[in-house]
């Protein structure tokens, strides 16, 4: 399961640092800034992989829509991921940062028609999705390893929503601020 705990840098900024399991490997390392304020703007979600990657194939808008309906076989091929797997290589002392998306809810229009009565009907269903504002590579890396959870920034109010939907069964939602409160109690496995 993805653990977590704080550090501070030279400068005495905070990090949450989160140790992310994968499967036959050794684990690897992300980590978010604290923000001095404003830290309730945002939540982190322990995203079930598989639940995670329906929600971004649902996006209706998205300029990434290849990489979404990629596989553990086609990622690989992204001409970014080399920097993913640079990036994920240098473990704890300089973890990858976490992706950050956004959660919506669309509706979309589905037609059927009958053949024999020359009719059609039209049923509108509401779906939900996410949108990335920043790592996908960081992304389908951890997907190409076969991970099955990893933490993911969501603003709010959205980030209540992707937790209710795409969570790893069993882990709390929290936002920024008190993952933070947590975290500075927690001493993470390297």
């Amino acid at each position: 399961m993805v653990s977590f705990c704080t550090e501070k840098d030279s400068w005495g900024s905070r990090f949450i640092i989160f140790t992310v399991p994968l499967p036959d490997q050794p684990p690897v390392f992300m980590s978010m800034k604290v923000p001095k304020c404003g830290s309730e703007r945002s939540g982190i979600v322990i995203v079930d992989s598989e639940k995670f990657l329906q929600l971004w194939r649902n996006e209706p808008y998205s300029i990434h829509r290849a990489a979404a309906n990629g596989n553990p076989q086609t990622w690989p091929i992204d001409y970014k991921y080399s920097e993913a797997v640079k990036g994920f290589s240098y473990g704890y002392d300089n973890p990858v940062p976490l992706a950050f998306v956004s959660h919506g809810t669309a509706t979309r229009t589905i037609v059927s028609y009958k053949i024999l009565w020359f009719g059609k009907r039209e049923f509108h269903e509401s779906f939900h999705y996410v949108g990335f504002t920043n790592g996908v590579t960081r992304t389908i890396w951890l997907l190409s390893q076969g991970c099955k959870a990893f933490p993911i920034e969501c603003e709010m109010p959205g980030a209540r929503e992707l937790h209710r939907t795409a969570a790893m069964p069993g882990t709390p939602f929290y936002t920024i601020g008190e993952l933070a409160k947590v975290a500075s109690s927690v001493s993470v496995q390297r």
